[in-house]
């Protein structure tokens, strides 16, 4: 933990550093000078002042802090106007996020004693931006500390624009399964993502994803090949060596209504494993970060699995009705094969009317904008949104007894601005067929902070 702490810590100094640097002229700075006067590089000749790339590093503040990296004069013989060419220059923001969360909970029949606590959900420092090497690309890195763990959860160069396949993504990065999954946990209408999701879906991992959007047909098409490479926070417990990973969503209906903005959205999803010799693992908490896993299948002990995915949503104005089913198939040490399944259903209101977005080239739904932030000065209280989801998942099947769950949770939240909210949930969980039997009721809340 302590090395973690320092990497944050040094990290957030370097960024820091950077800063100083840009407003006082980093155009002036030159690093190769440094390395130049090692008497034992081989390399010297490079470290000229005819080789020298004159750039300069722009901020600049809006709702964050911005950079651009920018050429000076031209050079157009040399290699690096490749990455820079037409506009020359890298942009990106550097952000951060802070989910602070609190519950109290009360349990019945032989669920184990949860104690009422307040803890850091997530702690990350991230930055995402644009640039351009032979094609417009976008790349992202963010880390941090989530489950007591630290987590890279990001950290890719995307390739945009690149002929009969659209797009080339390679990296650490959320694997195209579920929409809930791959929403950001800062414009979940609930706290956590349903149950059956944090099951099944893969999460983040490292991968090779080909393909993009279809804009003329409404459709989106994206797979590839991934490895692990992160510990478990929502997503399977599972180990594998490889998985096949792929999405595709169609919108069949769009528009309609004043602000355009009825849509009916239709996804599938599917994964093949190869896995380790841990074998296939399922498990989910009751819908509470807080809370111990209550449905566990255990390590299964089998070399493979696939899971299948379904995903529905209706929107109309402020309004989003959505629902995803997720079937999964995984052998074990005896090769006998069992089948585990799970879904949700989930709606979500904006009282003050705002409109959910929605990311065509993504095939998914985003964030809230504020019709008007939160002020006592302008007298504005911002956005309000209420949510409420039931989730069922099923993990006993044969000699494997997960665990049956049902979840029923309601929320209501308060968007301060765009990026921050404060989040206030209530659910009720019922545990069954397993030797966790009982049930559990909480009340949790978040401040949410992104910078």
């Amino acid at each position: 933990m302590n090395r973690r702490f320092y990497l944050i810590v040094s990290m957030l100094l370097f960024l820091s550093s950077m800063c100083r640097n840009a407003w006082s002229g980093a155009e002036d700075t030159n690093v190769v000078q440094a390395a130049a006067a090692d008497e034992s590089a081989a390399w010297e000749s490079v470290f000229t002042e005819e080789h020298q790339v004159p750039f300069h590093i722009n901020f600049y503040m809006h709702d964050g802090l911005y950079y651009e990296l920018m050429e000076t004069s031209e050079y157009d013989a040399a290699f690096y106007t490749t990455i820079f060419s037409e506009k020359r220059r890298l942009t990106g923001r550097i952000g951060a996020k802070i989910h602070l969360d609190g519950a109290v909970y009360d349990q019945t029949g032989m669920l184990p004693p949860i104690d009422n606590t307040l803890a850091v959900r997530r702690i990350r420092v991230n930055t995402f931006g644009r640039a351009y090497f032979l094609t417009p690309l976008t790349y992202g890195i963010e880390f941090g500390l989530a489950d007591g763990k630290f987590l890279f959860n990001d950290g890719y160069i995307w390739f945009h624009e690149v002929p009969y396949i659209s797009s080339v993504r390679f990296g650490i990065f959320t694997a195209p399964f579920s929409m809930s999954a791959l929403r950001s946990s800062s414009f979940s209408p609930l706290m956590e993502t349903a149950a059956p999701v944090s099951a099944f879906a893969p999460g983040d991992m490292l991968g090779l994803q080909l393909g993009g959007a279809i804009p003329n047909e409404r459709v989106t098409l994206r797979g590839g090949a991934f490895a692990d490479v992160n510990d478990t926070e929502n997503r399977d417990a599972s180990q594998s060596y490889s998985r096949f990973i792929g999405r595709g969503t169609w919108l069949p209906f769009e528009g309609g209504g004043i602000d355009g903005s009825s849509r009916v959205h239709l996804g599938l999803s599917g994964s093949h494993m190869f896995a380790k010799d841990e074998g296939v693992r399922y498990r989910s908490r009751p819908e509470s970060y807080l809370a111990p896993f209550l449905i566990d299948t255990g390590s299964l002990g089998g070399d493979r699995a696939m899971i299948l995915g379904s995903e529905i949503a209706w929107q109309g104005g402020p309004m989003l009705v959505e629902s995803e089913f997720m079937f999964a198939q995984a052998d074990d040490q005896l090769d006998v094969i069992h089948r585990f399944m799970g879904g949700y259903a989930q709606v979500s209101f904006m009282i003050t009317g705002e409109i959910r977005d929605y990311i065509h080239d993504a095939g998914r739904f985003s964030g809230v904008v504020p019709g008007n932030d939160f002020s006592f000065k302008n007298k504005t209280w911002g956005a309000w949104e209420w949510a409420a989801r039931y989730s069922h998942t099923d993990l006993n099947d044969g000699s494997i007894r997960g665990g049956i769950m049902g979840v029923a949770s309601t929320g209501l939240n308060l968007y301060l601005t765009a990026r921050n909210r404060l989040m206030f949930d209530v659910g009720y969980a019922n545990v069954d067929e397993t030797i966790q039997t009982g049930e559990l009721f909480f009340i949790q809340s978040r401040l949410q902070i992104d910078l």
